[in-house]
C-alpha cells in the first residue's frame, strides 16, 4: 500500500489547484466587477466636465457676441459722425468754391462759366 500517499498527495493536490482555479475566478470576477464600476463613475464624470465645458463656452460665446455687436454698434455710431462730418465738409468746400468764383468775378469783371 504504498501507492496510498502518492494518491492522497495527488488528490490534495488535485484539491488545491481546484480551489485556487476558483479563487483566480472569483478574483477575475470581482475585478471585472470593479473595473465596470470605475469605467461607469469615470463616464459620469467625463459628462460632467463636458457639460461644464459646454455651459463655459456657450457663455464666452454670448459674451464674445456682446461684446462683438457692441464694438459694431460703437463704429457704426462713428461711421455715421464721419458721414456728417465730411456731409459739413462738402457744404463748407461747395460754399468756399461759390465764395472763390464771387471772388474771381470781382476781380476780373468778368462771370465765369
Amino acid at each position: 500500500m504504498d501507492w496510498m500517499p502518492a494518491i492522497a498527495l495527488a488528490m490534495l493536490m488535485i484539491g488545491l489547484f481546484a480551489w485556487l482555479r476558483a479563487d483566480i475566478m472569483g478574483t477575475r470576477k470581482e475585478l471585472r466587477a470593479e473595473i465596470a464600476e470605475q469605467v461607469k463613475i469615470l463616464r459620469a464624470e467625463i459628462a460632467e466636465q463636458v457639460k461644464i465645458l459646454r455651459a463655459e463656452i456657450t457663455e464666452q460665446g454670448k459674451t464674445l457676441r456682446g461684446e462683438t455687436t457692441e464694438q459694431g454698434n460703437t463704429l457704426r455710431g462713428e461711421i455715421s459722425l464721419l458721414r456728417q462730418e465730411v456731409g459739413r465738409l462738402r457744404e463748407r468746400m461747395a460754399h468756399m468754391e461759390g465764395l472763390l468764383e464771387g471772388l474771381r468775378e470781382a476781380i476780373s469783371g468778368k462771370q465765369v462759366a
